[in-house]
């Protein structure tokens, strides 16, 4: 008996000698972050009850939590389980923080996504992420992106023809499920194959399967304690439809990675093919430094950037053709612009060449984003102590979150925040103000490899539905942007629908 005892004593003791760092390390954080502004924690969950209410709901909350505890300082805390969260706030803090190579990774809850996306530049850090990011960036590079343009224009057109027929009925619509299938079918077309079947199931399911997998992360989020990939097993109902979505994602891109290797093969696989138009993957494929990457890492590259550019497209664009049927008069203004550059044939296709002449319709494209950031939230995860310029030391250990619908509206950076007004994008309205004070795709070295791809996306398909197409709000709509309900699921869409009214463009309405 007093061996056992004694052992007993010798495992707690060597336990307690094990454990000690940690149990240290978290008790500097907290004596760190024990004075900065914050909603009241709970034992073990912190303010985990404050985000376990539902999409519709947690989009306000969090805002209305951030902009409270902003008015006492530039930072402010928020705890999730385990997890302290530091809300930076002031641009010039944030640029500390963004091109800090002490905050280059991802933060732990990033990790639920890898299930799903895989090991993609949106969860990696480190010398991985570098390798992925070297590798993958030539493959969206300008030169290959204005070969997309007449792709994003004929979807554009489709979309017109869909919303044409609405017009007809005089149906009130909601114009998010269209622009997803847009959205998605100019993704599938541009970023992995220019030759996939339009009716294909298997692209069908993966299409439809996006959204679910975002939904699907933030519960977990939302919920620390299922951030444990055994205990979220444990609810059935969830984990049985996330092994689904797994499933789907995995099978459908090695058949298309696949089919396109075992081509590339059977030509010899050239890495300076003829000039001609390429998908993304076709590009990755016959370049030199797709070499970096080995099959499974490419696969994951793969949907991470379909993943993100699907979803992130969609509500964007379905924010903008929302904004126009509030704001007529934009809309009259985007409608000429794009008519003055197409000239007297206005049933061509646009050009990549026109792109730049459509100024005004990208101030916004621009200020849509301000108001309504598709991915309102990001952090990074802070590997050492990083102190910054308004005199605060972030932890190692910690998470440095971005609120943008703050930082967006902060009246240091807008003057008259909740006014839409484009003309905050012209070059010298923009002189002056912070860099870092708009961050709709991000910045420093991990902002978003896609924005270009998304900006030229939304002007393009936007010259293809303006000029065929007048929208408004039924009668019953949102006439004030304050008022439009959001609901969050990691990207942000209006709650309910962005519902709208359509008519065919005429002399009257133009």
């Amino acid at each position: 008996m007093l061996l056992l005892v004694l052992l007993l004593l010798v495992v707690a003791a060597c336990l307690a000698v094990r454990s000690w760092p940690a149990v240290s390390e978290f008790r500097r954080v907290r004596r760190m972050i024990a004075e900065l502004p914050g909603p009241p924690r709970l034992p073990i969950i912190g303010n985990a009850l404050e985000v376990l209410s539902s999409p519709d709901e947690i989009y306000n909350r969090v805002h209305t939590m951030v902009s409270t505890y902003a008015s006492y300082g530039p930072v402010c805390r928020f705890t999730l389980g385990h997890i302290n969260i530091l809300f930076v706030l002031q641009p010039a803090d944030v640029e500390a923080v963004l091109t800090s190579p002490k905050a280059l990774d991802k933060p732990q809850p990033y990790r639920a996504l890898e299930p799903i996306l895989g090991n993609g530049l949106v969860t990696l850090g480190g010398k991985v992420w570098r390798r992925h990011r070297k590798a993958i960036s030539p493959s969206l590079h300008l030169d290959i992106l204005r070969d997309f343009v007449p792709t994003f224009y004929k979807r554009g057109v489709v979309l017109a023809d869909l919303l044409a027929g609405y017009a007809d009925k005089g149906e009130v619509l909601d114009v998010t499920p269209l622009c997803g299938a847009c959205t998605n079918n100019t993704v599938c077309e541009t970023i992995m194959s220019s030759d996939l079947d339009e009716d294909d199931p298997q692209k069908m399911e993966f299409i439809s399967a996006t959204h679910k997998g975002f939904e699907n992360w933030f519960y977990r989020v939302r919920r620390p304690w299922f951030l444990s990939e055994w205990i979220y097993s444990l609810h059935r109902t969830r984990y049985l439809e996330y092994v689904k979505l797994r499933k789907i994602f995995d099978e459908f891109v090695q058949k298309i990675v696949g089919e396109k290797k075992k081509a590339f093969n059977n030509n010899g696989n050239p890495l300076n093919p003829p000039r001609k138009r390429q998908a993304f993957l076709d590009h990755v494929l016959s370049s030199e430094e797709s070499a970096a990457l080995n099959e499974e890492e490419l696969n994951d590259e793969v949907k991470t950037i379909v993943y993100a550019a699907s979803d992130t497209s969609m509500q964007a664009l379905s924010f903008f053709i929302y904004t126009l049927a509030i704001r007529q008069d934009i809309q009259h203004k985007v409608r000429q612009e794009i008519n003055d550059v197409l000239g007297d044939d206005r049933g061509r296709s646009l050009q990549h060449s026109d792109l730049s002449n459509m100024q005004y319709t990208e101030r916004v494209i621009k200020e849509v984003l301000r108001f309504f950031p598709s991915v309102p939230m990001f952090g990074r995860h802070i590997t050492e102590d990083l102190t910054l310029p308004s005199g605060f030391t972030i932890p190692r250990g910690c998470v440095a979150g971005f609120w943008l619908p703050y930082m967006h509206r902060d009246p240091q950076s807008f003057p008259e925040p909740e006014k839409f007004d484009p003309d905050r994008f012209l070059p010298e309205n923009i002189r002056g103000r912070h860099p870092f004070a708009y961050l709709p795709f991000s910045a420093g070295p991990r902002n978003c490899i896609g924005q270009r791809y998304a900006m030229m996306f939304l002007k393009t398909v936007v010259a293809a539905l303006v000029p065929r197409l007048h929208f408004e709000l039924p009668d019953d709509g949102h006439k004030r942007f304050e008022d439009i309900p959001i609901t969050f699921n990691l990207t942000i869409s209006i709650s309910g629908g962005a519902k709208i009214r359509v008519r065919r463009c005429t002399t009257e309405n133009q």
